[in-house]
């Protein structure tokens, strides 16, 4: 597994991040999604790399109208 740390560009309220998150989480090979309360614009998630990619994983945020960037962990 491999994790990608995703910079949203958007300040989100707690409901937009949290509806973000569980979309994530149906997605299949993505194991888990962590956020953290003090910096929303950081999200953190875990992958099987043989199944998915970092671009398909942004591409299913910025479908929500976000703004996103991978960055380094």
């Amino acid at each position: 597994m491999n994790t990608v740390h995703i910079y949203i560009s958007e300040a989100l309220d707690n409901r937009h991040v949290q509806e973000l998150r569980h979309d994530l989480l149906d997605t299949p090979w993505v194991n888990d999604v962590e956020i953290n309360a003090q910096s929303p614009h950081d999200m953190l998630v875990e992958y099987q790399q043989e199944h998915i990619t970092p671009m398909a994983i942004l591409r299913k945020l910025n479908r929500y109208g976000v703004h996103t960037d991978v960055t380094a962990c």
